[in-house]
């Protein structure tokens, strides 16, 4: 009961805090000063977000930081419209051992890209991996991508925008549930460094009884919960010249899963080491052209044993390179803009392993020697793009890819057109509609990958679709407004589809769609006093077969809120994202089921900064403020409770 008083008392405190600042609108709000926002993501070119037809936001680093978030999609979890896949802290997580991102409900729908160049690995983003410190802002475009940016961008794009050059500084942090965190930033003329290091804590059980392992003949009740992990974050940048630019990122991860008794002893451990290295040299010429060149690689182990018999281990190890490069032209004139693009890519895996006969017996043995791949995929593309004034408020842009797919399975080959409508209404508001066809070729562990509970199928083909949508922007002295109506509609989907054995094999038997509205307001009160809030809800169905019933997927509905203040040398920020009516569905067999999770999702942070001097700045961070245990989007883990950073940043 108290808890439930507390929290509505914070909530009935931030709704005067709210009212209060709007009273003092009238005496301040003159002094607010606003400029155009820019983004380069949505159109692939420098375009006034008011008059792109697409849902697009531009946030600054220094604006995702007031989250309290160490790295991106910590940060991003907050946004309007963007849903986070987690089990643990810190962004740990099974299989993969990264977090995820989801737009418009659409799973693997997602592409990432670090300044412009693919980011994500067998439709996996590394966004937990990625210090704010190395970015300068992340342009989040909603909606069908893939005319510009190829294969993934179902339901959107990220767009990593990092810093071409740092200041020099210094930040020690340290909390409760072992968090630890230093980084630093160098300025050396042409050359920018960025390095971060941080830790967390051991979790205990994040779950129910999950089921029970064979310890020493014994049958044993267990819960799974997160080990210590650690994250390390290196981003080098060389200005060589005006026009290019070399860049080096490295972000390495370490966690592990525990298998737990109910007592919190450790029964199994699971370990996730996983490295990712990200090259670009990028050009910016002076006459429209520009391009990149790009090297990414990515490797992960997974050893696993039982703490009774540790000298039987199960592992696996994986690497993905994914290189090319690309090259874009621009022409401008004073009614249109005109772009062509060319790109080639190839992408390499291999996977190998040795795994249990029995993993939940302790005196099991481990399965011979396995080794999938080298495998390989090359996509080559041509995109082009025409963006014409029709009237002196009306512009119409047309959109044209063609993408061609040689792998090791087959090749491939797709055509995507889109059309986009904008219309200004007056100096502050524009309309907009938007019509494109996107496609998601199968990744390498739906083409491959086999192990005792999934199937590949090297047979799969692309995935295809198309996205509807129209909007509203407004856009003056401090207040914006967005609101957009969308449909989203995927054919040939690939799931597992579980057979009489059990397994689940790889298939292009689902549909997909999902038809919803997303609203954001924010505004800025006065020179000390700002928020915003937002509201996505849709409606997204799924069917794993032809001839059944379309299922509820995922869930119906995101509310975001938040609140800046700032005054002096005092700063504080409120975030809060709550996710209702949840849950998932999955097929087993012919049927095919949506299962509720139990109770809603609020995550929350309070962020207070507060400057000493010129070069001193002392923070304070409170994550999930009201000490809630809600079950994550997986239905099984729960949040941990509340824990607290306090930090130290030095300017120099």
């Amino acid at each position: 009961m108290k808890k439930k008083q507390w929290m509505a008392g914070m909530a009935c405190a931030l709704c005067a805090f709210l009212i209060a600042a709007q009273a003092a609108e009238a005496d301040e709000g003159k002094n607010a000063v606003t400029t155009a926002d820019i983004n380069v993501t949505a159109q692939g070119y420098e375009k006034e977000t008011l008059m792109t037809p697409a849902d697009t936001t531009v946030y600054t680093a220094e604006e995702l930081k007031k989250t309290g978030a160490r790295d991106v999609i910590s940060a991003l979890k907050f946004k309007n419209g963007v849903h986070f896949t987690n089990m643990g802290p810190d962004g740990q997580t099974w299989i993969t051992g990264n977090a995820g991102t989801n737009l418009r409900g659409v799973e693997n729908g997602t592409l990432v890209l670090i300044d412009g160049v693919p980011a994500s690995f067998n439709n996996v983003s590394h966004l937990d991996m990625m210090s704010l410190d190395a970015v300068e802002r992340v342009e989040v475009v909603k909606g069908g991508g893939s005319v510009l940016y190829g294969s993934e961008a179902f339901g959107g794009v990220v767009n990593v925008i990092t810093k071409a050059a740092y200041k020099n500084t210094v930040r020690v942090a340290a909390g409760d549930r072992g968090q630890r965190d230093y980084a630093a930033t160098i300025n050396l003329g042409k050359v920018g460094i960025a390095v971060s290091r941080s830790y967390y804590g051991q979790t205990g059980n994040l779950t129910d009884t999950r089921g029970n392992l064979i310890i020493n003949g014994v049958s044993t009740p267990y819960a799974i919960g997160f080990g210590k992990s650690r994250k390390d974050h290196v981003n080098l940048t060389y200005k060589i010249s005006d026009e290019l630019r070399l860049s080096y990122m490295y972000s390495g991860k370490n966690h592990s899963i525990h298998y737990n008794d109910m007592a919190g002893g450790l029964l199994k451990y699971f370990k996730y080491d996983d490295d990712e290295h990200f090259a670009n040299l990028n050009y910016q010429g002076a006459k429209g052209w520009s391009g990149n060149v790009y090297y990414n690689y990515r490797s992960i182990s997974n050893p696993d044993y039982f703490i009774v018999n540790s000298s039987v281990v199960e592992w696996e190890k994986s690497h993905h390179h994914h290189y090319g490069a690309e090259v874009k032209k621009v022409w401008k004139d004073d009614v249109s803009t005109t772009l062509v693009g060319l790109s080639a890519k190839r992408q390499t895996y291999v996977n190998e392993n040795q795994k249990y006969n029995n993993s939940s017996n302790s005196a099991g043995t481990v399965k011979p020697y396995a080794k999938f791949g080298p495998y390989g995929m090359n996509e080559y593309s041509l995109v082009a793009s025409y963006d014409r004034d029709l009237s002196p408020v009306t512009a119409a842009i047309l959109s044209t890819r063609a993408d061609w797919v040689k792998s090791s399975a087959g090749d491939y080959s797709a055509f995507l057109p889109q059309l986009q409508v904008t219309t200004r209404l007056d100096r502050d508001s524009a309309v907009y509609a938007s019509v494109g066809k996107f496609f998601r070729m199968p990744n390498f562990r739906n083409l491959y990958y086999a192990s005792s509970v999934m199937v590949p199928n090297p047979n799969l083909k692309p995935e295809s679709g198309w996205n509807y949508e129209a909007g509203y922007k407004y856009d003056h002295k401090g207040r914006r407004f967005t609101a957009s109506v969308f449909h989203t509609d995927v054919r040939d989907q690939i799931v597992g589809i579980k057979g009489a054995d059990g397994k689940s094999y790889q298939t292009n038997a689902a549909s997909y769609r999902n038809t919803g509205v997303e609203l954001s307001y924010a505004q800025d009160v006065n020179a000390h006093v700002s928020f915003n809030t937002g509201i996505t809800y849709g409606n997204p169905e799924r069917k794993y077969k032809a001839g059944q019933d379309w299922v509820r997927a995922l869930g119906r509905y995101q509310l975001t809120a938040g609140v800046n203040y700032e005054n002096r040398d005092l700063s504080a920020a409120l975030s809060l994202s709550y996710w209702g009516d949840r849950g998932y569905n999955s097929s087993s067999g012919e049927r095919t089921r949506f299962y509720p999770i139990s109770g809603n999702l609020l995550i929350s942070n309070l962020h207070v900064a507060y400057r000493f001097t010129h070069d001193l700045t002392g923070t304070f961070d409170v994550d999930n403020l009201f000490n809630r245990r809600d079950y994550t989007n997986s239905g099984t883990y729960r949040t941990v409770g509340r824990s607290f950073l306090v930090g130290v940043n030095y300017s120099f």
